[in-house]
Formats: structure tokens, C-alpha cells, sequence
């Protein structure tokens, strides 16, 4: 791409970069500027709470958080066997997940869905 200047005049026109020629053939080519939609996304909308649901996970926490507690109190005391041990990992994980979803929702979502934007 050669620019026309002649040799009595200053060059006047602005330099552009590699990208913004390659910028300017893509506008040409398919005919838009690239502008940014500047449209804020619409919200999802948010379900009503299940109070019955959340009712039940505080009360199954609370029950799970007690029958954790006990199983550590047994690996404290020195009286448990290992199958305690496999079992305290794996409930304090669901622990963690119980509450996530509980956390869910308080928040008024479906836990484990993905949102639709």
C-alpha cells in the first residue's frame, strides 16, 4: 500500500499501525464498524425462595454438623477405626456442599443449574 505524497507537500496524513490496515480491510470486507454492543445484558431472573426446602437444609446441616462433631469426638478419643476416618472426609465434604446449595437458596437460586443469560 504506497501513500501519495508529493514532494513539494508535508505529509499530512495520519500513520496507521499494521493492525488498524488490517482493521480497516476487515470493515470493508464484511461491511461494519466493530462497534461494542453497548446494551447492558438483561438480569436472570431470580426464582421465589423455597422456605420449606430451606427450613429442611438448616435442619439436615444442623444434623450433619452434630453426627460430625461425634465422629471426631470418636477419633479424639482414640476408640474409632479407620472406616471413621473415610467417613469424616467424605461428610465434611458434602457439609461444604450442603451449605453451598443452602447458600444458593437463601440467594433465591437453583443450586447446581447454570444460569441462562
Amino acid at each position: 500500500m504506497a501513500r501519495k505524497v508529493g514532494f513539494d507537500r508535508p505529509d499530512t496524513e495520519p500513520k496507521k499501525s499494521i493492525a488498524d490496515s488490517y482493521l480497516d480491510e476487515f470493515r470493508k470486507k464484511h461491511n461494519h464498524d466493530l462497534s461494542p454492543n453497548t446494551q447492558p445484558m438483561p438480569k436472570a431472573p431470580r426464582r421465589k425462595r423455597e422456605w420449606g426446602t430451606i427450613i429442611f437444609m438448616i435442619v439436615w446441616i444442623t444434623g450433619w454438623s452434630i453426627g460430625i462433631l461425634f465422629a471426631l469426638g470418636l477419633l479424639m478419643s482414640g476408640t474409632a477405626d479407620a472406616f471413621i476416618l473415610v467417613w469424616l472426609s467424605f461428610a465434611v465434604l458434602g457439609w461444604f456442599v450442603a451449605v453451598f446449595a443452602l447458600i444458593s437458596l437463601l440467594r433465591g437460586r437453583e443450586p447446581f443449574r447454570k444460569s441462562k443469560n
